[in-house]
C-alpha cells in the first residue's frame, strides 16, 4: 500500500547514553527511516481520507448549496463513516460534472464516486465496491397533452423524435447506440427537462429519482406527463478509482454491505425520494 496522501511526519530523536541525553548525537539514518515508515503504516491502518466530488444537477442524489452539500450521497457517506470510522470522505463541498467525476477517477484526483451505474468506461477506470446502493430506473417525460405511446427504445427510434438526455451518462450512450436522436448538450437534468417543456425535443429522458424530485419541487405535475414505461433499470454502486489504495475497495465494500443488510441505505433512499 502506498503512503497516505498528505501525511507529514516530523521526527525528533534524541540518543541517550546511560540515561542522559547525548548532545550532538544524530540518529542513524536507517533508524529514522524505519520509524517514519512505521508511523506511516500506523496512519494508514487507523484512517484514510477518501476524496469525492459532488455531482452537479442530479438532485436529490446531490443537493448543492454554498459551502454545503446534502442529499442521498452525503447521507450514505455519513452512514458509512459511522460503521467504518477509519474512512473519512472529503472534498464534496466542491462539485464536478459527471464527465469531470469520471476524469477524476481516471487520473486518481478522486478516490470514489457515489451511486453511478456501470459502463465500459467506468469499469476501465474504477472498481465497484460492495453491493449496489440502489437501482436507477430510467423514465420518459413529455409535455402535458402529448399522446405519445412508447413501449421500448425501438419505439423511440421509429418515432424519430428528439430526446433530451444527460451528457456523459451511461444511459445516454446506450440510447445513442440504439439510434435514438439525442440532445445531450448539457449534463444539467433540470435544464434538459425544461428544454423539453419549452418545445425543444419531444421527450426528456431522466432517472426516476431526479424526475420525480423536479416534478415535486417545481410543481410541474400539470405541465408534463410521465410515460408508464421503464426503459432501463440498473444497479448503482460506489466506484473506487483504480489508482486509489487497493485496501479501500474491501473496506468500503464491507461497510456498504453492512448498511445494506440492516436496511439503512434503503431508509436513506426512501426518505429523500419522498421529499419535495
Amino acid at each position: 500500500m502506498r503512503q497516505s496522501r498528505g501525511l507529514r511526519i516530523t521526527i525528533t530523536i534524541t540518543m541517550t547514553t546511560h540515561g542522559k541525553a547525548a548532545r550532538g548525537t544524530r540518529a542513524p539514518r536507517a533508524l529514522v527511516l524505519a520509524f517514519a515508515l512505521g508511523l506511516a503504516s500506523g496512519a494508514r491502518a487507523w484512517g484514510a481520507e477518501v476524496r469525492v466530488a459532488a455531482q452537479e444537477a442530479i438532485a436529490p442524489k446531490w443537493i448543492l448549496a454554498p459551502q454545503r452539500a446534502t442529499g442521498i450521497c452525503p447521507d450514505f457517506m455519513a452512514a458509512i463513516e459511522r460503521v467504518e470510522p477509519r474512512l473519512h470522505f472529503t472534498g464534496y463541498r466542491r462539485s464536478r460534472s459527471l464527465p469531470g467525476i469520471e476524469s477524476g477517477l481516471e487520473t486518481g484526483s478522486l478516490d470514489v464516486a457515489c451511486a453511478l451505474i456501470g459502463s465500459p468506461r467506468r469499469h476501465a477506470i474504477a472498481v465497484p465496491a460492495g453491493e449496489p446502493v440502489y437501482t436507477s430506473r430510467h423514465l420518459l417525460a413529455v409535455r402535458a397533452g402529448d399522446t405519445a405511446v412508447v413501449r421500448d427504445v425501438q419505439d423511440l427510434v421509429r418515432l424519430g423524435a428528439l430526446v433530451t438526455s444527460q451528457r456523459g451518462s451511461a444511459f445516454t450512450a446506450s440510447l445513442k447506440a440504439a439510434g435514438v436522436r439525442i440532445d445531450d448538450a448539457t449534463d444539467d437534468n433540470g435544464l434538459n427537462l425544461h428544454k423539453m417543456l419549452g418545445g425543444h425535443g419531444r421527450f426528456a429522458y431522466l432517472n426516476e429519482l431526479t424526475l420525480r424530485h423536479y416534478i415535486r419541487s417545481e410543481h410541474l405535475g400539470d405541465r408534463l406527463r410521465v410515460l408508464p414505461v421503464v426503459l432501463g433499470a440498473e444497479p448503482a454502486y460506489f466506484w473506487v478509482s483504480r489508482k486509489a489504495d487497493p485496501a479501500l475497495v474491501p473496506m468500503l465494500g464491507a461497510a456498504i454491505e453492512r448498511l445494506k443488510a440492516d436496511g439503512e441505505l434503503d431508509r436513506i433512499f426512501a426518505n429523500w425520494a419522498a421529499k419535495p
